[in-house]
């Protein structure tokens, strides 16, 4: 997940004006109609642009001369993608949430995508449940393009010095931040100032491991609401967490995620609140200075188990006014359905796809740090108990007010009754106007 803003304060003109654009050229075949596909993404570091470019890109214009592929990587680009959706005027494809497809879908913003899903054999080919995240009234309206699971990221030698495990229960957890404190220690690092988004991890992750995966489904189907006593208690939780100190000394809204990794990567912090997508998106294999693990999040409520969230990492979307749909599908499956061109792309840092591979596709020279976070990521998502992480299961409105507020009940601004009381409006909302749970 990531750092996405859903907002719609933001002006077009303004994003446009530091659009930085990646064309990958394409020769030109005199005997067919030029054609450009355009792609608009989030900002991407130079040596993941490289990975996109030579694994996805160069292919596919090798395979058609006479094709162009325009990609362009913005910052702010789902809010930015909104305001040209609704002026008509966005690109062919783009990355978004699985959040963001009833509105879309519904809007008729995107394209049906249902018989490319027989076409290409989908079903066969992606998880299932990554699939159903990106449907709208049961067909298809986006291709999920990663998967990832809601982790804790640990320093294993901290805990080694300290004579620490990677604790599983709430015992555990409170004994482990404890002990951080006493040694000067920050016990979890996390940060999310200018990005509200980002709560979601935190909200997300209690919910999951007091609550209990089944009682989140429930509340997300309506049959509960947010006064149940394990719901409540969630979020009761994570606020008494937050007033010990366990969370960077309650300081996580005055830092930037970057600052909070810098304080883990320099060996200040436990622990890490980012899940699968860390190892791949901010630390290049070879370089951590440390022992490192990722486990679930620990069990915050006996008889609930410890759980990871599972989410669609980024879902991609086809614009519903876009000339060449075929083109652009073809785009996608020749990339995510190449088992040894996906793997190759693994390798060398790109997430894991939603696409199905087994540890035999990887390649032996696979660098260890990789392999490493796949196994991690793999123990997560195939554990008996997994959550539902908020931005990929969650519903917009209801998702947006928690994004927005969980903040000023951190910070004492407002009481978790009136927090709670406001979320659970935003919820009927949401199903008034026709939110399917998709779990």
């Amino acid at each position: 997940m990531k750092t996405k803003i859903k907002s719609l304060i933001c002006a077009f003109l303004a994003a446009a004006l530091v659009i930085t654009v990646f064309p990958v050229p394409a020769f030109a075949d005199d005997l067919e109609e030029e054609i450009t596909i355009s792609i608009t993404w989030g900002s991407l570091p130079s040596e993941m642009q490289a990975v996109y470019e030579k694994y996805i890109f160069e292919p596919f214009t090798e395979k058609h001369p006479n094709v162009t592929v325009d990609f362009r990587g913005i910052p702010d680009q789902e809010q930015t993608t909104r305001i040209q959706l609704a002026a008509g005027a966005s690109t062919d494809m783009f990355s978004m949430d699985c959040t963001d497809i009833f509105d879309y879908a519904s809007s008729g913003f995107i394209l049906d995508l249902e018989p490319y899903r027989e076409q290409y054999n989908l079903d066969e080919e992606m998880y299932d449940w990554a699939l159903r995240a990106c449907e709208y009234k049961g067909d298809l309206y986006g291709i999920p393009h990663t998967v990832e699971s809601s982790d804790l990221t640990y320093n294993k030698d901290l805990l080694d010095e300290l004579g620490l495990p990677v604790p599983t229960t709430r015992e555990e957890w409170i004994d482990a931040c404890e002990v951080a404190l006493e040694n000067d220690l920050i016990p979890l690092t996390w940060g999310f100032s200018g990005v509200p988004v980002l709560v979601a991890w935190y909200y997300g992750h209690y919910l999951t491991t007091y609550a209990g995966p089944e009682k989140v489904k429930q509340l997300l189907m309506g049959e509960i609401t947010f006064e149940d006593e394990a719901i409540r208690g969630a979020f009761e939780t994570m606020k008494a967490d937050w007033d010990a100190g366990y969370i960077d000394d309650k300081m996580s809204g005055a830092i930037s995620l970057d600052e909070a990794r810098s304080i883990f990567m320099s060996g200040g912090a436990l622990f890490n609140m980012e899940g699968s997508w860390y190892p791949f998106e901010a630390v290049p294999a070879g370089t951590w200075g440390f022992n490192w693990g990722q486990a679930k999040w620990p069990s915050m409520r006996d008889g609930v188990e410890a759980a990871g969230d599972i989410s669609v990492g980024e879902c991609i979307g086809i614009n519903s006014s876009c000339e060449y749909p075929d083109l652009c599908v073809e785009l996608l499956m020749d990339f995510y359905l190449n088992r040894e061109k996906t793997a190759a792309a693994i390798a060398e840092g790109f997430p894991t796809p939603a696409a199905k591979l087994e540890e035999s596709d990887y390649h032996d020279d696979m660098p260890e740090d990789t392999i490493k976070a796949i196994n991690f990521e793999r123990e997560i998502m195939n554990a008996d108990t997994v959550g539902y992480a908020p931005w990929g299961f969650f519903p917009s409105k209801m998702k947006a007010y928690l994004d927005d507020s969980l903040d000023k009940v951190l910070y004492d601004q407002i009481t978790i009754d009136d927090f709670l009381a406001t979320a659970q409006e935003k919820l009927e909302q949401d199903l008034a106007e026709g939110y399917e749970f998709a779990g």
